[in-house]
């Protein structure tokens, strides 16, 4: 069985497209919509750089980062949240999944990731912009002698609604199934169909995304392959889950578009996904099968 969880995160998330590696631009630079109604604390938008986009290469040696609250060269910080211009938004940067300070030296191998969180102030319309010349992080990392600097600006105008989707709790269960149903490591067996039914959305938003974050971590090289429960006692299996209208295994911890959504009505669109049981080792042993992820939603 395979139990997928909902929690009240929300995420926002869009791939850099920027050619000039010195500057690029977290939540690019038109318009986002961010829901007004979330607790302080909530993650309410994340946007990903990969290494390609922040020094060039596969790797990033990075040094240390230069945070400013606000974007301002006045409002030079250690850390790790820095408020934006926009009331009501913070923001904190990850490194590879690890929250990041000023003094902070990491090999980048995976993705930085940029949040916006509600924070305390009261949320109005707003720009996230600090003007040309600010940027709320600088990258500084090894290149050469002297090394160099990519600056992260945030950019976009920021209109608040008054509403999110609710995500209902869901179990999926799998068919039994025997050894011999697999055919090695990546092989998959027992394919089950099933909807994600988000609720109530509102209407406005530009997009809404969606994303499964598995509570035990991905399966290393297995794209859609999430690890099993603690409580779990089967060997050398895990699940694998897949776009049930194409087939293509799901890259987790990834937004995709919620197609369905109506942004002139909102409503109650679900989301078709397929679960499997996924062989991960070359022996295989009995038992039970126990997989869990959270549903992140991301408005813009």
């Amino acid at each position: 069985m395979i139990a997928v969880a909902s929690t009240f995160l929300l995420a926002c998330f869009a791939l850099a497209t920027d050619a000039a590696a010195a500057s690029i631009y977290a939540f690019g630079q038109s318009t986002l919509s961010s829901p007004s109604n979330a607790t302080p604390g909530t993650v309410v938008g994340r946007y990903y750089f990969t290494p390609e986009d922040v020094c060039g290469k596969s790797t990033c040696q990075i040094t240390d980062i230069t945070m400013n609250s606000k974007g301002s060269v006045w409002g030079s910080t250690s850390g790790p949240d820095l408020e934006t211009n926009v009331s009501g938004l913070s923001t904190r940067m990850l490194i590879d999944g690890k929250v990041a300070v000023s003094s902070t030296k990491a090999t980048l191998r995976d993705t930085i990731e940029v949040q916006l969180f509600r924070d305390s102030r009261q949320p109005k319309d707003g720009s996230l912009n600090s003007g040309s010349l600010n940027g709320y992080y600088y990258i500084h990392y090894k290149s050469g002698i002297l090394g160099e600097t990519t600056i992260v600006f945030l950019d976009a105008k920021v209109s608040f609604i008054n509403g999110t989707c609710s995500v209902p709790d869901q179990n999926v269960t799998l068919p039994p199934v025997q050894k011999r149903d697999f055919n090695g490591v990546g092989s998959t067996a027992g394919a089950t169909d099933f909807h994600v039914q988000l609720n109530n959305c509102p209407a406005g938003y530009n997009r809404i995304g969606y994303q499964l974050d598995p509570l035990d971590d991905v399966v290393v090289g297995m794209p859609g392959g999430m690890r099993l429960r603690p409580d779990a006692t089967a060997r050398g299996v895990g699940i694998h889950i897949a776009d049930a209208a194409t087939g293509r295994p799901l890259t987790l911890r990834q937004s995709h578009t919620v197609t369905n959504y109506n942004r002139a009505t909102g409503g109650s669109p679900s989301i078709p996904l397929r679960a499997s049981y996924l062989q991960t080792d070359a022996t295989i042993g009995g038992g039970s099968v126990h997989a869990a992820a959270q549903i992140l939603l991301d408005y813009q």
